[in-house]
């Protein structure tokens, strides 16, 4: 392992589930899953008639914790943090839990609070998604939290002692729903938010899901749309696509909807019950759409450990890469800023002035990755490159957008001959195709002009004459071992951009 890294275990007792993930962290806070383990617990189930835990529902619960410890110590991890949140919080024999937990298990366990739960939810959200303002909703087995936001900055939240496991317990009927069960457990909800006027405040703003239910709804719809991008992270929810759920599963018995295809037949029954919480909370906010987001309270409770002074980044996308090129380092920063150097100018010279921020960021990206693949294999890195691209986890990008910095910063001089949307038609525009072949070509053009890693230096000169595009490349000797690749590069461009291209070496003797 590398000696600048370290592993913290982050314990969640919920009211559904127990999880353990150990992470990996950077010195800068970057961090990356290596091991994550569950056991289903549903306490909020087990809940007495007197809002208590007893001791024989609790036994259950110190094996997996005992076994949780021994997987930290197996994986390395020099810290661990285990929080309990609703099921634990709201009984009335709280305190005595923790202390028997924590006695019996010699692992401190923390009661978070309502507040600190949102908060915590809050910090997994806003460093996963380059996002001004929203809301956050967290629905767990027995709590639901709800987060506004704004420029960034946590501003409200409110903690509700009822989610997904409870109010199936108290509304459902062993997984079967009548529109009249609906219609309760509805005006349950609503006469709740009503004690939050700033939940009105925010009209046409995103609403970001955490949680196994919004998880479950996003699989279930990625499913039904044979969607090309498996990703749940960053999955969008559309308003119709909410209210085709609410017309869908709560009429759907139970023994049918737990055969639907995206659903765990764990979750069957309490999926209706979750989606009826986050349906009304969603109408009530007036959300403009939905985004899943696959970072949450353990990731919050990450952010606040390693961080606690400063826990929110600027950038989302910025603290992403410079995670991965932190836990993948194939490329030197030096010879990275340079290739972005020369695309910039590449760019900057073929589209003049005008401002195109997104086909900017996409170059800046695709730059920066394009060489992750030889992480895995050297000879195959593009073929590697596309593939730790779509499966990784870059946040700060919409699916299309990661698509398309995957296609791109995989592009070879093979691809100007392919149909490269084709497999993402669901996701990309009828546009991007165009745009995949010019952006891939210039990234390639990019690195192959650069020169820095023989030894050679150089400068980059590019000037557009009508149309055609003149590159004067200074050197100080001739780069012998990279003409066919930049022979080849520049077949690619001319093909892509549909432009005469003159490459001219000079010496940097002259110019001195």
């Amino acid at each position: 392992m590398n000696n600048d890294l370290s592993r913290t275990g982050i314990i969640d007792i919920g009211s559904n589930s127990i999880r353990l993930v150990i992470y990996e962290t950077t010195p800068e806070g970057g961090y990356r899953i290596i091991k994550e383990c569950k056991y289903s617990a549903r306490l909020s189930e087990k809940i007495t008639t007197e809002n208590r835990l007893e001791r024989d529902a609790l036994e259950t619960i110190v094996p997996v914790l005992l076994q949780f410890k021994q997987v930290c110590r197996v994986f390395g991890a020099q810290r661990i943090r285990a929080g309990a949140t609703a099921a634990i919080r709201n009984a009335s024999n709280s305190e005595e839990i923790a202390e028997f937990l924590s006695e019996a298990a010699s692992l401190p366990i923390e009661i978070i609070s309502g507040q600190q739960e949102a908060y915590f939810g809050f910090l997994g959200v806003i460093n996963a998604f380059d996002v001004e303002d929203g809301f956050v909703i967290d629905i767990g087995g027995g709590s639901t939290e709800i987060t506004q936001f704004q420029n960034r900055r946590f501003r409200n939240s409110i903690s509700f002692p009822f989610g997904a496991v409870n109010t199936n317990v108290t509304f459902g009927h062993g997984g079967n729903w009548s529109m009249e069960q609906v219609h309760r457990l509805e005006a349950f909800v609503r006469e709740r938010l009503e004690s939050c006027e700033w939940l009105k405040s925010g009209k046409g703003l995103p609403l970001f899901g955490l949680g196994g239910t919004l998880r479950t709804l996003g699989k279930i719809d990625q499913k039904r749309k044979s969607y090309s991008l498996p990703n749940s992270h960053g999955y969008t929810l559309s308003t119709d696509t909410v209210k085709r759920f609410m017309e869908t599963l709560p009429a759907m018995p139970y023994d049918k909807r737990k055969n639907l295809e995206g659903l765990s037949k764990s979750r069957a029954d309490i999926i209706v019950s979750g989606l009826i919480i986050f349906h009304t909370v969603y109408q009530y906010v007036g959300a403009g759409h939905a985004l899943i987001s696959g970072e949450g309270l353990r990731e919050g409770m990450l952010h606040d450990l390693l961080e606690p002074g400063n826990p929110v980044r600027a950038s989302a996308l910025e603290y992403s890469l410079g995670t991965l090129q932190q836990l993948n380092q194939e490329a030197s920063a030096e010879f990275l800023s340079q290739v972005h150097k020369h695309a910039q100018k590449l760019f900057t010279t073929l589209n003049g002035e005008s401002e195109e921020k997104e086909m900017e960021m996409l170059i800046y990206v695709s730059v920066m990755l394009y060489r992750l693949g030889a992480n895995i294999n050297y000879y195959q890195s593009k073929r590697h490159t596309r593939y730790w691209l779509m499966n990784s986890p870059i946040r700060g990008l919409t699916h299309r957008q990661l698509v398309l910095c995957a296609m791109i910063a995989s592009y070879s001089t093979k691809s100007r001959k392919q149909k490269l949307s084709a497999e993402h038609k669901d996701i990309l525009l009828p546009s991007d195709e165009e745009r995949i072949h010019k952006l891939g070509s210039l990234v390639q053009l990019s690195a192959a002009l650069d020169t820095g890693e023989t030894g050679i230096q150089q400068q980059l000169k590019p000037r557009l004459k009508g149309g055609s595009l003149e590159i004067e490349l200074r050197v100080n000797e001739r780069p012998l071992m990279k003409l066919e690749e930049i022979d080849n590069a520049l077949k690619a461009f001319r093909n892509a951009w549909g432009l005469k291209v003159k490459l001219e070496y000079t010496s940097n003797s002259q110019h001195s």
